[in-house]
């Protein structure tokens, strides 16, 4: 298993995509830091895709950020699988993202179906 960080300038109301889960390996999100550095209160969203359902899940979405503020996730375990998206939006300019993880081989799938 292998750490990465990942930060992203995001761009106002522009969809910005921070990572697509590789080939053969699964992702551990353990930390989410979203700021606003600007000097208007905005909007964030964070979400993934999920490519086996093909479906779109917010957990984290449209919270206000006064100017200024930051939030950060650091309580989580969200586990993506090969071929999920994170994505983040931003609703002004001059805010960021900062998302890191673990990455480590994919390990196969369950008998009662769970894990694929």
């Amino acid at each position: 298993m292998r750490r990465y960080t990942v930060g992203r300038a995001l761009v106002a109301a522009t969809e910005t995509s921070l990572f697509t889960v590789p080939n053969g390996m699964d992702i551990n999100v353990t930390f989410i830091h979203m700021s606003n550095n600007g000097t208007i209160n905005a909007e964030g969203s964070v979400y993934y895709v999920d490519s086996s359902a093909s479906s779109t899940v917010h957990f984290f979405n449209g919270a206000i950020f006064p100017k200024g503020e930051t939030k950060s996730f650091n309580e989580i375990a969200l586990v993506l699988k090969e071929g999920d998206t994170l994505k983040a939006l931003g609703g002004s300019a001059n805010m960021s993202i900062i998302v890191t993880f673990e990455m480590y081989p994919k390990i196969g799938t369950l008998s009662n179906g769970f894990g694929t």
